[in-house]
C-alpha cells in the first residue's frame, strides 16, 4: 500500500546549517498495517509524515501509494487519499463552522460537488450516528460551533473526520500529546477502534512508549533520519518498554526524553 524507497530530505542544503532529516529511509506498509513510530526529538518522525503528505518535497528517493508514484504530487492532490490528524487540536477542524458543517466538508471529501444543500436531514442523521460512536454526547449538538469544544473533543472529531472516508493512508502526528491524560486515553482508544473498524493503513508518531506498544501491529524506531529498529507483528505482542529503551540506548549512546515513559 505504502512504499517509501530510499527517501532523503535535507533542510538548508548547501549552507552551514544543512541538516539531513531523512537519510535514504525505506519503509513498506501493507494494506491494513498500523505502524507506530518512536524516537528522540529531531529523529525525523514528523518529517517523514510531512513528506508522505506532500507538505515537504523530497530530495531523493520515491514514495508510492498503491503502486502509484506520488513523489512529485502536490499536497492538495494527495489529500484525496492521504488524511492526517495533527498534534494541535485546532489544526484539523474549522472553528467558526458548526459540527455539522465540519462533518459535511469531511464526509463529502473526494466526491463530485453540485448545486445542492450541503446539509440535509438525511446527512444530519448520518452525522449523529457517526458522532454517537465517540460517546461524547456531540450527536445532539450539531449546530454548535466547533470552536466551543474542548481540545479533546476537537481531536476526537478530527480523528472521526479523517477516518470516515477511509483514506488510503492515515497519518497521526502525536495526536494525543497536547491532551490531558483522560482525554488522551479517550482519543487513544478511539484511534484503535476507528482504524480497526475501517481497516485503515496508518502511521502514528508518538513520544509515548506504552502507547506505541499498545496500538498497531508494527513498530519502528527512528534516530537521526534513519530507522534503527523494526518490530514486526509477532515480536510486538511481547516487547516491553524497557527492551525498547535498551535498544535505543545502543544507537550511538542516544537518550530518549522522559516523555517516552509516560503512561
Amino acid at each position: 500500500m505504502l512504499e517509501i524507497q530510499g527517501v532523503t530530505k535535507r533542510f538548508f542544503p548547501g549552507t552551514v546549517n544543512e541538516r539531513v532529516a531523512l537519510n535514504h529511509l525505506s519503509l513498506d506498509l501493507k494494506e491494513g498495517d498500523f505502524v507506530t513510530i518512536i524516537g528522540s526529538n529531531g529523529a525525523g518522525k514528523s518529517t517523514l509524515l510531512n513528506v508522505i503528505s506532500g507538505r515537504y518535497p523530497i530530495d531523493e528517493g520515491a514514495i508510492l501509494i498503491g503502486g502509484r508514484d506520488i513523489s512529485r504530487m502536490p499536497e492538495h492532490k494527495r489529500a484525496r487519499f492521504v488524511a492526517r490528524v495533527f498534534q494541535d487540536p485546532m489544526a484539523g477542524t474549522a472553528p467558526r463552522l458548526t459540527l455539522e458543517e465540519n462533518l459535511s466538508i469531511a464526509f463529502d471529501r473526494g466526491q463530485r460537488r453540485g448545486l445542492s444543500l450541503a446539509v440535509t436531514n438525511k446527512k444530519r442523521e448520518q452525522y449523529r450516528e457517526a458522532l454517537a460512536k465517540l460517546d461524547l454526547g456531540l450527536e445532539n449538538r450539531l449546530s454548535l460551533r466547533v470552536g466551543m469544544l474542548s481540545g479533546g473533543q476537537r481531536q476526537a472529531l478530527s480523528l472521526l473526520m479523517a477516518a470516515y472516508q477511509q483514506p488510503d493512508i492515515l497519518l497521526l502526528d502525536e495526536h494525543t500529546a497536547a491532551l490531558d491524560p483522560s482525554r488522551a486515553e479517550l482519543v487513544t482508544r478511539l484511534t484503535g477502534e476507528l482504524i480497526q473498524e475501517n481497516g485503515l493503513t496508518a502511521l502514528m508518531v508518538t513520544h509515548n512508549m506504552h502507547q506505541a506498544i499498545e496500538l498497531g501491529n508494527r513498530l519502528v524506531m527512528m534516530h537521526e533520519g534513519n530507522i534503527v529498529l523494526e518490530v514486526d507483528e509477532d515480536a510486538k505482542k511481547t516487547v516491553t518498554a524497557e527492551e525498547l529503551l535498551e535498544e535505543f540506548a545502543k544507537t550511538k549512546g542516544a537518550h530518549l526524553s522522559d516523555r517516552t515513559m509516560l503512561d
